[in-house]
Order: structure tokens, then C-alpha cells, then sequence
């Protein structure tokens, strides 16, 4: 019955991080460059319940092979399928038409790697992205203006009257980009699972280009996200239902075992004290689902 119980709430708190997610997704529809992501769920693995059974030889322990633990949450997966391009006529949005990303640096000094956005440069004059992390690649002289990006991605910029270069920005490919680890910003961090970073310029080896004056937006498909709520809804519904039921069956145990007691004090009490009758103690089963 306890593992009922375990194997309920295991359920219910799964369903809530499912519907977690869910909700982020839904919230990020409008962010440039978001990934929309999934919770993705597994079974833990069944293991054996030992349980100690009175005999009248002494207490022996037995041992049973539990149907499973529940289930629990193995990752947050991104989904880096590429958004729809839109257009928006600033110099410094950028977005990627293809495979890759762009790299940048974060106030620790982790490299972290995006899908594009709308960057800008900051007091000191450099290029950085949304949330402050510093664009690699790119060093703008302290008397640049009027900067912009080309689809091959240099950067070029006002210096002295001159347009000229002050940078270039890389692509980096993932074998396995679904394995980054997302860092918020839509920013996201290479993992042993995402494989081993290759770095070239954009419209090569099958790398991406550049989209100047575009963004890509978020990937999130809001049918998909509604279904996955509902999904997960009923599916809290269902296991917390699971627990009321647990609950109603240890309470009428505990009823039963009562009502057991009272038969057998009214017993010995009308039998007298000429034959005695072994009443065990009264245990109260008592089930608290929360």
C-alpha cells in the first residue's frame, strides 16, 4: 500500500514539471531566438521490498519484487529546430539561416553559444548580446559607428570617416545540438552529450549564413504546448485520484481494525475471567496523502 502511495506521488510531481514546461514555452512565444523545451520522463527502475511476518518461531523477513518506484524526470530536452525568420530592418539583429551558432563569452568566462538576436554595444563600445554576454570575434575601436553585419559575417563599422572592418562573426556546429544545456537568454552551454564544437565562418562547410537586420523567433508551436498541458492535467488529475482512493482504503483498515478491537474487549469481558483470550493491541493504520 505505501508503495502505491510512492509510485502516486512520483507521478503527480512529474505531471507538475511537465506542466512546467509547458507553461516557460508558452511564456517565451514572443523571444527572439527561444528553444522550445519538453520534460522528458522515465520509469525508475522496480526494486525489492523486504517486510518482517510474525510467526510464533520468531519474526522471519521475506522479501517481493516491487511492480516499479514511479517515474521521474530524466532531462529537459530543447527542441533546436530553426523558427521563422522576421524581418526588422535594425543593423545589429541578426539572425542565422541554417545550421549553427554564434559564440559568446559570459561575465565567468564560460563560452556560451546563441541562434542569433538583436545585439548592441555596450558603454566600453562592445558588441554583446541581449543579456550583456560579449559577442567573440568582434573588437570595436572606441570611435566606431554606424556598425553593421554582412551575410558572411564581418562586421563592419565607421571609423574616422572610413567604413572598414572590426571583426567577423564565426558559426560553431554541434553534432548533437538537442544535447546543449540551456543557460537562459536563449543562450546555451556545450555538454559532453552536444559532442565537439567545430568553428568556421558562416556559408561554409555547410554552416549557415547570416541574416543582417532579422531575427529568428521562437520555435514554439502554441498548439502543441496547449495539448501538452492538457496531457498533463489529466494525467495530475488521474494520480492525485490514485492517492484519495489509497487514502479511503487505509481508512477503512483503520475502521476495521477498530471495530476488530471492540468485538474482542466486549468478548473477554463477557466470557470472564475463566478463559483467557489473547487480544492483541490495537494498531491504528492511518494514511496522509499530500
Amino acid at each position: 500500500m505505501w508503495s502505491a502511495i510512492r509510485v502516486a506521488s512520483t507521478g503527480a510531481q512529474a505531471q507538475e514539471r511537465a506542466l512546467d514546461a509547458a507553461a516557460h514555452n508558452l511564456a517565451n512565444v514572443n523571444t527572439p531566438g527561444y528553444k522550445s523545451r519538453r520534460a522528458d520522463l522515465v520509469e525508475q527502475a522496480p526494486g525489492p521490498s523486504i517486510f518482517t511476518m510474525p510467526t510464533r518461531a520468531g519474526d522471519i523477513s521475506m522479501t517481493t519484487e516491487n511492480v516499479g518506484q514511479g517515474v521521474t524526470l530524466g532531462a529537459m530536452v530543447s527542441d533546436q529546430s530553426n523558427g521563422v525568420i522576421q524581418f526588422t530592418g535594425q543593423p545589429l539583429d541578426v539572425a542565422i539561416v541554417g545550421e549553427g551558432f554564434m559564440q559568446a563569452t559570459l561575465p565567468d568566462g564560460r563560452a556560451a553559444y546563441f541562434r542569433g538576436g538583436a545585439l548592441h554595444t555596450e558603454g566600453l563600445g562592445r558588441l554583446v548580446t541581449g543579456g550583456g554576454a560579449l559577442v567573440d570575434g568582434v573588437e570595436v575601436p572606441p570611435n566606431a559607428t554606424d556598425l553593421s553585419i554582412r551575410p558572411d559575417g564581418i562586421v563592419f563599422g565607421n571609423v574616422n570617416g572610413l567604413e572598414q572592418p572590426v571583426g567577423r562573426l564565426q558559426l560553431t556546429r554541434f553534432a548533437n545540438p538537442d544535447g546543449l544545456l540551456s543557460y537562459g537568454q536563449s543562450l546555451f552551454l556545450a555538454t559532453a552529450a552536444s559532442g565537439v564544437a567545430e568553428i568556421g565562418d558562416p556559408g561554409t562547410n555547410g554552416l549557415g549564413t547570416l541574416a543582417p537586420g532579422q531575427l529568428e523567433a521562437s520555435n514554439v508551436d502554441m498548439g502543441e504546448e496547449m495539448t501538452r498541458i492538457i496531457q498533463a492535467q489529466r494525467a495530475y488529475q488521474l494520480n492525485l485520484r490514485a492517492l484519495r482512493t489509497i487514502d479511503e482504503m487505509l481508512q477503512e483498515a483503520n475502521n476495521f481494525q477498530i471495530l476488530l478491537t471492540g468485538r474482542t474487549n466486549w468478548l473477554v469481558a463477557r466470557l470472564g475471567h475463566g478463559v483467557q483470550i489473547a487480544a492483541y493491541p490495537s494498531r491504528q493504520v492511518r494514511g496522509t496523502c499530500r
